[in-house]
């Protein structure tokens, strides 16, 4: 035990080093499990929308105008916690959040729940995914 203490004392930053490592290592873990814990697949978004979910597209107006979910609201992802915070009737629906690929709407599901929303979920992947799935979209027409 004596030749360990020796060892911490004489390489310290390489101690400190492992140590940090390891820290960094859990934190890694505990967010690739929060990430997963709101992050569904599109098979479990269809289920869920299915359950009267709120669909929220968190992409750009132009995008969404384009191709959208169906019956998803285009909101921007800043605005989203203001406007659904103050909605009683809405905290204990369901929400499905949507982005191109899954980024935004992962940050912003997580940012609700740690708010104290639990309903709030984002699509793996984003609309790029629910593309590729072949599940069908919507258009705004001019």
């Amino acid at each position: 035990m004596e030749q360990i203490f020796e060892f911490a004392n004489n390489h310290s930053l390489m101690v400190a080093g492992c140590i940090g490592l390891f820290l960094l290592a859990i934190f890694n873990e505990l967010k690739i499990k929060e990430a997963s814990l709101c992050g569904l697949s599109t098979i479990n978004a269809v289920k869920l929308i299915n359950q009267n979910a709120l669909l929220f597209d968190l992409r750009a107006p132009e995008q969404f105008s384009t191709k959208h979910l169906l019956n998803a609201k285009n909101i921007d992802p800043t605005a989203i916690t203001k406007n659904f915070l103050g909605e009683k009737n809405n905290k204990d629906k369901p929400v499905l959040l949507v982005c191109e690929s899954g980024g935004i709407s992962k940050k912003t599901s997580l940012r609700l729940r740690s708010k104290g929303l639990e309903n709030v979920f984002y699509i793996k992947g984003g609309q790029s995914e629910w593309e590729g799935a072949g599940l069908p979209t919507s258009s705004l027409s001019k």
